[in-house]
């Protein structure tokens, strides 16, 4: 494709990809890690600005919440996806996760509209009504056909994801997070590039996100140094060599390519529930099947961190039980909690506005939701995990770089709500609400 000159001169258009998990030694330290990343290392570590020693995740350092602050420049606490799935004692929702984009602060497929850019997204977490032209959202429902069906319905436009299932196969079969997974987002967002983007690439730039999820997954069922999570990283880094190639054909190289992750991961020792010790303290009712009926107050997970919300903040009895249980927690070396937050605490912290308490997990340490049988566990529910300590070098998120106008070389004291207000100063558009900043101006 021959653009005109007045063409090359314009924005840039952008990519940006998102490599679930992916820790800045899997990209640095190639070697000694046994895995070999041609394309990321084409592209990035020799052509590209790249964050050596990463870039800061936000609190928790859970998928959902990192991915829309991401997208936004805003702190979890901000922009009010909080976590992966919405707090629900009761299960009234039926195991729903925050699949929708937030309505309180602009995102950058927004802005990118508003700015006169084509915007699209491919299964990127968070982006179910997101304010774009060619959106293909993550949802899933039951994993049949039937999620074909619903993600058409909520796919902007509508009939997005029938039409493309016609050359690619099914777009998503509930959460799989697979290989094979991975397989069909790569071909949506290639489908997505050639069929919607590059048709109007002559009138327009464009911004898309896509994302890649199978690493994050061999590593929590097989652990973060596996040959299997090794494997699926490799595949990806195949699959994005190949996107950024087609990118690149279909703007004539006037393209900026960002590839980020949301979170870094460890491997796991424990497993603990503090669930299980509100329900001694008369804090959450069960029936005979072990079904939450009633509750107090409650502990949702997110990985190495867990939220407490209180049913009524003036049920003094519960308020004081649960007091008492935190302070054992935080007071007792051997209950793999090293530090419990209050809410004003958490709330600095940018995440979890509405808890009584944030526990936060010693390295390995992983919390779970169960409301019987034993606090702490050796028997693992995953090998690996995130949501951690924020502050954990292990949780550290990669940041990279590449393309027109792009300097070579290190760039540090990156955070994740660093990643849109970078991308929107990059295309000219405005991100009014981020409180992040843009990486590339002085």
């Amino acid at each position: 494709m021959t653009l005109s000159e007045n063409q090359k001169n314009r924005r840039p258009s952008v990519l940006l990809v998102s490599i679930d998990a992916l820790k800045p030694e899997f990209v640095f330290e190639q070697e000694r890690l046994g895995v070999r990343l041609p394309n990321i290392t084409r592209y990035f570590v020799e052509n590209g600005l790249t964050a050596r020693e990463g870039s800061k995740s936000v609190f928790p350092t859970f998928t959902y919440p990192c991915h829309q602050s991401m997208i936004t420049g805003t702190n979890p606490a901000v922009h009010g996806i909080v976590n992966n799935g919405i707090f629900d004692p009761l299960g009234q929702h039926k195991g729903a996760w925050y699949w929708f984009a937030n309505d309180k602060v602009k995102t950058l497929w927004e802005a990118a509209r508003d700015g006169g850019y084509c915007s699209a997204s491919v299964a990127f977490p968070t982006s179910v009504a997101a304010k774009g032209d060619y959106i293909a959202p993550e949802f899933w429902w039951d994993g049949s056909e039937i999620d074909s069906r619903f993600i058409d319905a909520v796919a902007k436009p509508q009939g997005l994801i029938l039409e493309m299932e016609q050359d690619i196969g099914t777009y998503a079969g509930g959460l799989d997070l697979s290989d094979a997974g991975d397989v069909q987002r790569g071909k949506a967002a290639m489908w997505m590039l050639k069929n919607k983007l590059a048709p109007q690439i002559a009138e327009k730039p464009f911004f898309m996100s896509a994302y890649f999820a199978s690493f994050d997954e061999s590593a929590h069922q097989n652990g973060v140094y596996s040959k299997e999570a090794a494997a699926s990283l490799e595949k990806i880094d195949g699959m994005l060599g190949e996107l950024i190639q087609e990118a690149q054909c279909v703007t004539d190289g006037d393209l900026v390519v960002c590839v980020v992750s949301d979170h870094g991961t460890l491997d796991n020792t424990h497993n603990i529930s503090p669930n299980i010790l509100l329900k001694k303290a008369g804090l959450i009712q069960t029936d005979e099947n072990g079904a939450v009926v009633s509750w107090r107050a409650f502990s949702q997970r997110a990985g190495g961190t867990a939220e407490i919300r209180l049913a009524d903040s003036n049920d003094t009895e519960a308020v004081e039980r649960l007091k008492e249980i935190v302070e054992q927690l935080k007071a007792n070396p051997d209950s793999g909690i090293m530090d419990v937050v209050d809410s004003e605490g958490a709330k600095k912290r940018g995440g979890f506005p509405n808890a009584a308490y944030v526990l936060i997990a010693d390295k390995g340490y992983e919390i779970r939701d169960d409301v019987d049988g034993e606090y702490c566990r050796t028997r693992l529910t995953q090998k690996a995990q995130h949501g951690y300590n924020e502050e954990f070098p292990e949780m550290r998120a990669s940041f990279m770089l590449t393309g027109k106008g792009i300097a070579t070389g290190n760039i540090e004291n990156v955070r994740l709500i660093d990643v849109a207000p970078t991308l929107a100063g990059i295309m000219g558009v405005e991100l009014p609400d981020a409180q992040g900043r843009n990486l590339l101006k002085n």
